[in-house]
């Protein structure tokens, strides 16, 4: 039986790629290592699944060697070695490090790596292990616009995240008389070295070490070997690869790259690793989707959530934008001269889907989204393209571009190695100018979705005006399936009471006591609007003075309700709603009110056909979260707070009242 190794590819006559040349071929790209990784990775995962299979399953599994796998690993990197290979002890720290690390990329419902185990075998069909393997930038003939890969060089990032440059290839596959095949190699990627007078690429295989080149483990020999190191094998008759990144660089990607830059830890990577798949995959990741990508992630066993459209609102509007775009129901976009369909395009308009997760931000996505998310033909994140900030920090869009079928090939080409833009610039002629204007196309749908367009409409005196809408609506109708906050199902319908005896519902009395706010976006976009009471004054901030005469001459002294700070946002079971947060006396009877303003501060005497007014939903009780139905509440305790809780509508100044009633 051969003996396992490690081989060192020299130099030949005709020349050869460096280690350092192979690993620069991404370039500089803005993206961490974690997220380039899960892009390139999850990409070649796609574009290798089985016509037959409509789950793609691809795993991360970041993990530490367990003890009874060390040895195996030690004996990996400590084994022998063919003539040549490097000796300069660049796996020391692994044989004598007390831990080893590792991430496992893994796909299943996938070809595998087939194909002749050397790179000058004749033409064949299949060539998945030589592309991968042994060749760099090698698509052998294979259409552009069908994968997300155009040019090969995606498994540099493997290589990159390995501290040490090496990456295990286990894989099975199906061969040309339909048997299940596996095969075992390592590949290390160093530095070009001299042994003597010949001189070395830097480019390393461990396996079975030949003359000229290296075999891999196959079958029985490389289940045996996976098997010995802790590599999860393949159940019945699936097929895929498994492809482990040794001693990752868990670099924590939210601080500035220095030598001295700290690292996540397994669980933070973990989670990071979840989000980067969540923002980089979403598109295949829909559930209802014909054929589609599940993604599962562990951190040395613990499953980490992957948020989805069901766990995150922003995603969820994402979604929505990209079914119309599925369904061809979204505008065309098109190029003027020469006409060209470009592609199409969808939106919806988001209200409090704030966007806080790292990997997103790492994207560009941080708040309220105001992005179109580029797709071509594979579906996978080009990238989210900017655009202005809507008038409200907590509004803002989400939009979907995705290219048409004949134009994907020109749009692949304008990408760079890691596929994360389109770069007009990298062609020429008419295919430049399509690219050039769908640039164009996108900012004028983000100025539209935004409303700058119309705040540079009309200028009045010395300010800049736009619509009403623009200049004060802004509760946006729309929200995702999933919320910030929740209201509990026991709600009491009409009024109730809180604590003791409350003041029995009756005439009104002499003394009204109010306090007021109308929700307009000022500097923040939400306030703080202005207060209003009926016989006491202001209170600074908008609440209502506290005591103070009644109107008709009612008792003196009776505290008023008073509202606390500005309202605020909450998607409460899929809806937008104002909640506004008061200051209640007992005994009390509480009543809420709210209307809509004109632009000049006038209320609206009916409301516009097909539109739903704004309401007062009920009021909850921040101790419990119970929530009392109705305008009407009654607090006969000392003093508390409670929210009040109103419907939010689309494009509208609202003022919300409060009045106690004694």
């Amino acid at each position: 039986m051969s003996e396992t190794g490690w081989y060192a590819q020299p130099f030949r006559a005709d020349g050869g790629i460096t280690a350092r040349g192979l690993l620069s071929q991404l370039g500089s790209p803005g993206l961490s290592g974690l997220t380039l990784l899960v892009r390139e990775a999850a990409q070649n995962s796609w574009d290798a699944r089985l016509p037959d299979q409509d789950v793609v399953r691809f795993r991360l599994d970041l993990a530490t060697v367990g003890a009874g796998h060390g040895a195996a690993w030690r004996r990996l990197f400590a084994g022998g070695s063919s003539r040549g290979a490097r000796r300069d002890g660049v796996f020391r720290p692994l044989v004598q490090a007390k831990s080893l690390r590792y991430l496992a990329i893994s796909d299943r419902g996938t070809m595998g790596l087939a194909g002749p185990t050397r790179s000058d075998a004749g033409k064949t069909a299949r060539r998945e292990w030589a592309r991968f393997v042994l060749n760099s930038g090698d698509r052998d003939g294979g259409t552009r616009s069908a994968s997300g890969g155009t040019f090969g060089y995606g498994k540099s990032a493997l290589f990159r995240m390995s501290k040490v440059g090496c990456v295990l290839a286990y894989t099975r596959f199906r061969d040309d008389d339909g048997r299940l095949r596996s095969r075992f190699i390592g590949v290390a990627i160093h530095e070009s070295f001299w042994d003597g007078r010949t001189r070395y690429t830097g480019r390393h295989w461990w396996g079975l070490p030949e003359a000229g080149h290296c075999e891999p483990l196959t079958d029985t020999r490389a289940d045996a070997a996976a098997r010995e190191l802790g590599i999860a094998g393949f159940a019945g008759e699936e097929t895929g690869t498994t492809l482990v990144v040794v001693d990752p660089d868990l670099t924590d990607p939210t601080l500035p790259d220095s030598d001295n830059t700290p690292e996540l830890s397994v669980a933070e990577a973990g989670t990071y690793l979840a989000d980067a798949a969540a923002w980089n995959l979403w598109p295949i990741l829909l559930g209802d989707r014909d054929r589609r990508m599940s993604v599962a992630v562990t951190a040395n066993g613990v499953d980490v959530p992957v948020p989805d459209e069901g766990s995150d609102a922003a995603l969820a509007f994402f979604a929505g934008a990209y079914r119309q775009v599925a369904d061809g129901t979204g505008p065309v976009l098109a190029c003027g001269k020469p006409y060209k369909e470009l592609g199409r395009f969808a939106h919806a308009f988001t209200f409090g889907a704030l966007v806080t997760s790292p990997a997103a931000r790492e994207l560009g996505v941080e708040g309220a989204p105001r992005h179109v998310c580029l797709l071509r033909g594979p579906e996978l994140v080009v990238r989210y393209h900017p655009g202005p900030e809507r008038s409200n920090p907590d509004a803002g869009y989400a939009a979907v571009f995705k290219v048409h079928a004949e134009l994907d090939e020109t749009f692949a080409r304008a990408e760079p190695p890691t596929h994360d833009a389109w770069e007009y610039r990298q062609l020429q002629g008419r295919e430049a100018t399509f690219v050039r204007t769908a640039g164009r196309r996108l900012k004028e749908q983000c100025d539209r979705l935004s409303g700058a367009q119309a705040r540079k409409a009309v200028k009045v005196g010395s300010y800049a005006m736009g619509s009403v809408a623009q200049r004060l609506g802004h509760l946006l109708a729309g929200p995702g399936g999933t919320g910030s906050a929740v209201l509990l199902s026991g709600a009491h319908p009409g009024t109730a009471r809180t604590g003791g005896n409350a003041a029995g519902p009756g005439g009104r009395p002499a003394g009204v006591d109010q306090a007021g706010f109308t929700v307009a976006p000022g500097s923040d976009g939400h306030g703080p609007g202005h207060g209003v009471t009926a016989g006491g004054g202001t209170a600074p901030g908008g609440g209502a003075a506290p005591g103070g005469a009644a109107p008709g001459g009612g008792r003196s002294g009776v505290r008023r309700p008073s509202l606390i700070a500005g309202p605020r946002f909450e998607v409460i079971d899929g809806r937008p709603y104002v909640v506004q947060r008061v200051r209640v006396h007992g005994p009390d009877r509480v009543e809420g009110a709210v209307r809509v303003l004109t632009g000049d501060g006038v209320a609206e005497g009916t409301s516009p056909t097909g539109v739903t007014p704004p309401e007062v939903h009920g009021w909850r009780l921040p101790s419990d979260g119970s929530l009392v139905a109705g305008e009407v509440f009654y607090h006969a305790g000392d003093a508390t707070e409670v929210d009040l809780i109103v419907t939010a509508v689309a494009d509208v100044l609202v003022d919300i009242s409060v009045v106690g009633r004694a």
